[in-house]
């Protein structure tokens, strides 16, 4: 083997190793961030849960509303994305026929209206990482890891 050729073999085996470690050093802050963007949703998702649970508890207490009875025992964390949807319809449809101007529905409408703002922040958390899972790096990481993706609550129009 010639000095020369010798010289090619280290200089490509460096190569090889300083590009190996360019990967590495990548995919940590590729799986880092995708983990801190799952985290942020997680975290309004639950907040969501909670003003969900509050609504749910307000509603069927003080307006008595007979749709709402089978979800009042529930926990709210365990039940699907459909039946989640199927309660905000129920509660939208009930939030229309309340009287708006009375003193006594005005906790029920402070509530509502803080769904609707933990709903539509939760949302745009979700669109942000839904598109950054099918962004080219990310989306073969989400598929490693298996990060699913998220459904919105804010219906299109």
């Amino acid at each position: 083997m010639s000095p020369y050729s010798l010289n090619i073999y280290l200089e490509i085996s460096i190569l090889v190793i300083i590009l190996l470690a360019l990967i590495g050093v990548a995919s940590v802050f590729i799986v880092r961030h995708l983990r801190t963007e799952y985290k942020k949703v997680y975290k309004v998702q639950s907040k969501f849960d909670i003003e969900l649970r509050k609504l749910i508890n307000i509603m069927h207490n003080f307006l008595e509303i007979d749709s709402l009875e089978k979800y009042h025992k529930l926990v709210i964390k365990k039940l699907s994305h459909d039946e989640k949807s199927q309660i905000l319809d129920i509660i939208e449809s009930a939030y229309q026929d309340i009287n708006l101007e009375l003193e006594e529905n005005a906790y029920i409408i402070e509530t509502y209206q803080r769904l609707q703002e933990v709903r539509r922040d939760r949302d745009s958390k979700v669109i942000i990482y839904n598109d950054k899972l099918s962004l080219f790096p990310f989306n073969l990481y989400a598929k490693i890891l298996k990060f699913q993706k998220f459904y919105l609550y804010t219906p299109k129009e």
